[in-house]
């Protein structure tokens, strides 16, 4: 395990790995592809996860001894305690969905694993746990030096969702300001990671279960 003395030589390792870590990310898929697992599968979408947790914690390792990185990341929290107060937080989706949407008719549990629960753990490990911890946590940047990155990457990767440059700006806009405000739940329950996981998955899964009008991409 390496030993980081100064804040600069922290920051510095906190962008490296977020971008190694990043990098991984976005090639997992090559392995999946390699070992023919059909995509848009829970198989598929669980193993390039597995792959990116596995990452994540071997690129922690570096500088977080092995023993201590669920306590790091958040993961030791109170589970029951984290994905309580995600549901309070939620529940005004599942009262006022059911009355303006409809159920998805396509709705399946495949789909709503492969949309709702494993984004919701994966996305929170990497950009909540890992990359803003490291710039919070570790290498103590401050709160809003630390949002930026992770919730830049996080806006960036929902932009897809939009159709032309307005609704793409617009996606990213609405989920940089859901990354800074899941990773300020984050810090307000003493990095219970089972917050944002909670807020995440329940927020994905009201999307998944309903059609509601105006809920095709994040904005």
């Amino acid at each position: 395990m390496a030993t980081l003395n100064s804040k600069i030589s922290k920051a510095i390792f906190a962008v490296v790995a977020s971008f190694v870590v990043n990098l991984a990310w976005q090639n997992v898929w090559r392995i999946t592809s390699l070992l023919d697992i059909p995509s848009q599968t829970v198989l598929n979408s669980s193993i390039r996860d597995l792959l990116m947790a596995l990452s994540i914690f071997i690129v922690l390792s570096i500088v977080v001894k092995p023993q201590k990185e669920c306590l790091f990341l958040g993961l030791e929290s109170n589970f029951a305690k984290g994905f309580l107060v995600a549901i309070i937080s939620v529940l005004p989706l599942y009262i006022v969905f059911p009355i303006i949407g409809t159920i998805n008719p396509d709705l399946t549990f495949s789909l709503l694993v492969r949309k709702s629960l494993l984004p919701g753990f994966i996305e929170e490990l990497l950009c909540r746990a890992f990359m803003f911890g490291l710039f919070f946590r570790y290498a103590k940047i401050g709160f809003f030096w630390a949002t930026l990155f992770p919730a830049a990457l996080f806006g960036l990767a929902h932009t897809y969702q939009g159709h032309d440059m307005i609704s793409s700006l617009a996606a990213f806009g609405v989920t940089f300001i859901g990354a800074v405000y899941f990773s300020w739940m984050y810090v307000a329950w003493n990095f219970n990671l089972w917050v944002p996981i909670g807020l995440h998955i329940l927020m994905n899964a009201a999307w998944v279960i309903f059609n509601v009008t105006g809920t095709e991409n994040a904005a």
